[in-house]
């Protein structure tokens, strides 16, 4: 009896236990929101506008070639790093939707395209996850 239900549960439950695509994109939508807080917070402590660019292939943290006009060219370096930049690469197999956004000094979330303030929750799909921005606070969860 032991021995059947052993089975039934090797069965059915290993190969849910041992799908790596759903723990990369955990761990990826974690190292995304957690890219994205340290964006807002880098805002709000240099009192210049951060960038976040999420494209298909991954996400880049991008600040303004002169703090707060001009372009989104100057990369975000890692903090204590080697000087490459703050940018992540999607696992492969895991669709992630494209945005893009930057925080202003007060943390506040725009639409990089217009400039204008978030009017409603920016999601973004990794895989069968998601990452939320919110408006007016800049909430990552």
């Amino acid at each position: 009896m032991v021995l059947l239900l052993v089975g039934i549960l090797a069965a059915v439950g290993m190969p849910r236990f041992f799908n790596q695509l759903t723990f990369q994109e955990w761990g990826f939508s974690d190292e995304l929101a957690g890219a994205l807080r340290f964006g807002q917070k880098l805002a709000i402590a240099t009192g210049c506008d951060t960038q976040a660019a999420i494209t298909a292939a991954g996400y880049q943290l991008n600040q303004r070639v002169t703090c707060n006009s001009g372009a989104f060219t100057t990369p975000v370096r890692l903090p204590g790093g080697d000087g490459t930049g703050y940018a992540g690469s999607a696992p492969g197999g895991i669709a992630l939707t494209a945005a893009s956004l930057y925080f202003d000094a007060l943390g506040r979330p725009h639409d990089s395209a217009d400039g204008n303030l978030l009017a409603a929750a920016t999601n973004i799909a990794i895989g069968s996850r998601s990452v939320s921005v919110e408006p007016q606070t800049g909430y990552v969860h």
